[in-house]
């Protein structure tokens, strides 16, 4: 028989262990956060002193083109990311959610990717777009077709890179809906397929509703991944052609790295995080549990 306050005593010790982890990030994060907002609202090149300025940068930032249109670009990788990672991750997760032995490879297998690193994964893709040698190019003129410039069309080279990161990380959500799977109750699904239910209607009306939790996290994950999207155009495009790949994580770095306008840059940042909190805000209120 459990003695009272063991409950308490547990949850106590658990509080004890994740305080240090807590407190470094509680701290660290809160004072980068307040230290951001504070610089975008200063000119700071950092190779001087800081000067306020109020609200210049924001002002500067609505009207700068080239801002706006790294916004929109982050905005227009995320529709075509987030919505194809999702459906392809759960479509893979309900393929492997199986108890065979060649499972276990198979998962593996679609995982490998994500462990990959970065760099070696974009050296690859940049073959496979390449205009001249490229495989994609290589096999549309073996059958016939004329080679297309994957990384050189302002209208294909964002759709490239969303191709890249799909391949690159779809593994790790398929490997958050396989731990959801696992949870899903075997004796619903069973009933409804006694009582004649086709697999389509199972899946929608019993399996589906079960993982709203893990969707619902790996929606989230998934578009801050999309927010974050910066090495793509760092190492396969510089943010071209014409800023057709520039994304605000990009254009954030271009300003403050590479220009020093770091009070600038702050203010990209704060504006970016701003709409990102927004958009996940959305996104829960949307797929919120009906009562």
């Amino acid at each position: 028989m459990v003695k009272k306050g063991t409950s308490s005593i547990r949850m106590k010790g658990g509080f004890y262990f994740v305080l240090p982890a807590v407190l470094i990030l509680g701290i660290f994060g809160l004072a980068v956060t307040v230290a951001n907002v504070g610089y975008s609202f200063m000119k700071w090149s950092a190779l001087s002193e800081p000067s306020f300025i109020g609200f210049s940068n924001y002002k500067r930032f609505f009207t700068d083109r080239v801002a706006l249109i790294s916004l929109w670009n982050t905005f227009y990788y995320a529709l075509l990311y987030v919505f194809p990672t999702i459906v392809i991750s759960l479509a893979i997760a309900l393929l492997l959610n199986s108890k065979s032995p060649m499972m276990s490879f198979f998962r593996a297998l679609f995982y490998v990717p994500v462990i990959t690193s970065y760099v070696i994964v974009i050296v690859v893709w940049q073959w496979i777009f390449d205009y001249d040698i490229g495989l994609f190019n290589q096999i549309i003129t073996a059958l016939g077709g004329d080679k297309v410039p994957w990384l050189l069309s302002k209208k294909l080279a964002m759709p490239s890179l969303v191709i890249l990161s799909i391949w690159k990380n779809v593994g790790y959500s398929t490997l958050m809906f396989l731990a959801g799977l696992q949870t899903v109750d075997q004796s619903l699904t069973e009933a409804a397929m006694i009582d004649g239910a086709k697999p389509a209607r199972v899946f929608f009306s019993v399996t589906l509703p079960q993982l709203k939790p893990t969707m619902v996290l790996t929606v989230v994950m998934v578009t801050t991944w999309a927010f974050q999207m910066f090495i793509q155009p760092y190492m396969m495009t510089l943010g071209g052609p014409d800023y057709s790949t520039s994304t605000i994580t990009y254009y954030l770095y271009q300003q403050a790295f590479n220009s020093y306008n770091i009070g600038y840059g702050s203010c990209i940042a704060v504006i970016g995080v701003t709409i990102f909190l927004a958009i996940v805000q959305l996104e829960k209120y949307l797929m919120r549990e009906k009562d």
